[in-house]
């Protein structure tokens, strides 16, 4: 009951009440924030798990296709009655001409009458395929879909893993037999650029057969469930495959994370200085009462500074005021009156406190900052204007006229020339030759002149192609493509400001117009960003 009745007493007192309405409003917006970011970051890292395993898939297909030649020679040689003369010269001018099969064989009926090289594989000749339930039903599969199919990966009769592709072959309208390609697991995954474990840096991988849940039919050697964390599962028909693709180190979480918890913090630091500062006229109060008695020569005195509380209770009221029932704008406010408060009591706060206070509008403002950012992000690639013709070269001299005014004991020069007229939407192409050229700028080395180059180059027909040149800083290598992702900001100096979104919503802008934008850059030398539009506006 003690602890409840102090808890209402608590309550009662105003600066608490003042300072809980803060801390719980901007809490409220901050977390706002972190699960959007939360949820940007987990979409962007499943779309990266995706392209990468559609681009694993293409590999394997593409190794896969390099192979149907192969078959389809044997069993021409077969419906020509050829294979008696022929099958081993042909069979090792195909193995020398591709690099992705390791045997050919003939399956004549059910049984293997033919490989080639026999050296290593002399266990499979006379096999009767029908014989494993499993590889008859390769086998029929093969027949049915009347193509190439695959099997595997299974322990091959000669030794080893593998898989097997068998086209059927028809002579005289009659099923013959089938042509058989043997591909081993080494080979296999040479062809896909994977190892036996199935890991990269980032990502793991697994192939699996369809509807097989048995261990020695997975392709890698790893004991990652791809049932949990950001996956992503592609088929792949040619052997009927489940191709699992999951991001090792999934960051969303901890970018959020992060986010909230400087939220949390910034709040609370925010909520404990609204108290305090709405408890100095309280205390002051309270030190003239207990005051008064003792100094009635000081009237006069203890009148006017009376009238002075009264005054400054009744701001601060209004203050209290304000804060309670326009909080829609909370960033704003808080720093606006932050600023006021400083200076309104700049004699009656200590250096700390007048730190604190600038920590505050600044973690206000950097906040303020990152709003606005993800905002025009979101914006990015929406367009209220139509299309319209034009002159880069007049473009450019703007901003080049712009950059001449604004860059103080630095001379910058950039030179272009004959750059083309273009049919586009006029504010994307001026924002980001605008960020760009300011990045040049803005990461230029010290006590050294900014030379810029702007080139065109030509990728195809269908895209206009620029190039940025500078003399700059720099990037390494390995931050090429982490430059363009959403929050990554390689910060190189203290001077150098920005949330790290400006190349992002360069990249969002220049997508949505049909191009690309990638960088070549050494470090101390400068970097060239190349970037393409379309040429036609849908």
């Amino acid at each position: 009951m003690k602890i409840v009745k102090k808890l209402n007493k608590s309550l009662d007192y105003w600066p608490n009440q003042l300072a809980l309405m803060a801390f719980f409003v901007l809490f409220i917006i901050t977390q706002t924030i972190a699960f959007r970011i939360f949820s940007v970051e987990k979409e962007n890292e499943f779309l990266q798990v995706k392209e990468e395993a559609v681009n694993t898939k293409n590999q394997l297909e593409n190794a896969i296709n390099f192979n149907h030649n192969a078959v389809k020679i044997i069993s021409f040689l077969v419906e020509n009655d050829l294979e008696e003369k022929n099958f081993e010269s042909v069979s090792k001018d195909l193995l020398e001409k591709n690099k992705f099969i390791d045997a050919l064989q003939l399956v004549k009926g059910n049984t293997i009458t033919k490989t080639y090289p026999l050296i290593g594989n002399e266990a499979t000749i006379g096999y009767n395929i029908f014989s494993d339930k499993q590889h008859e039903k390769a086998a029929l599969q093969a027949v049915k879909k009347d193509k190439l199919f695959f099997e595997g990966p299974l322990k091959l009769i000669q030794g080893g893993i593998g898989i097997i592709g068998r086209q059927p072959i028809y002579k005289n309208n009659k099923l013959w037999g089938f042509s058989a390609i043997i591909i081993k697991q080494k080979t296999f995954l040479n062809a896909i650029g994977l190892n036996d474990t199935g890991s990269k840096k980032r990502f793991d991988y697994q192939l699996v057969e369809k509807n097989d849940n048995t261990e020695d039919k997975f392709l890698f050697k790893n004991k990652t469930d791809f049932n949990k964390g950001i996956t992503y599962k592609t088929f792949i028909s040619s052997g009927e495959w489940y191709l699992y693709v999951k991001l090792k180190d999934p960051q969303h979480l901890n970018r959020a994370s992060i986010f909230g918890f400087f939220g949390l913090a910034l709040s609370i630091i925010i909520a404990f200085f609204i108290r305090q500062l709405a408890e100095q006229p309280i205390k002051l109060k309270r030190l003239v009462a207990e005051k008064t008695k003792d100094l009635e020569k000081l009237n006069y005195i203890l009148d006017n500074r009376a009238k002075e509380l009264s005054s400054t209770n009744k701001e601060l009221e209004y203050f209290a005021y304000i804060i309670s029932h326009d909080l829609q704008e909370p960033l704003r406010m808080i720093s606006s009156f932050l600023s006021l408060l400083e200076k309104k009591y700049n004699d009656l706060l200590d250096e700390k406190g007048k730190k604190y206070i600038f920590f505050a509008v600044d973690g206000a403002k950097r906040m303020k900052m990152i709003i606005l950012d993800i905002l025009e992000f979101s914006r990015a690639g929406k367009y209220n204007e139509e299309p319209t013709e034009i002159n880069v070269n007049d473009l450019v001299e703007e901003i080049v006229s712009y950059h001449r005014n604004a860059i103080n004991n630095k001379k910058v020069v950039i030179e272009y020339d004959n750059l083309p007229t273009i049919f586009c939407y006029r504010s994307p192409i001026m924002q980001i030759f605008q960020n760009l050229i300011s990045n040049a700028i803005k990461y230029s080395k010290e006590n050294e002149d900014v030379i810029i180059q702007i080139n065109t180059f030509e990728e195809d027909k269908n895209t206009w192609g620029f190039a940025i040149k500078d003399n700059g800083i720099g990037i390494e290598e390995k931050y090429f493509e982490k430059i363009f992702i959403l929050f990554q900001r390689l910060l190189t100096r203290e001077q150098d400001s920005g949330n790290g979104m400006g190349l992002a919503i360069v990249k969002k802008i220049i997508e949505n117009l049909g191009g690309k934008i990638w960088v070549e850059s050494i470090v101390n030398k400068g970097s060239t960003f190349y970037f393409t539009i379309a040429k036609k506006m849908e």
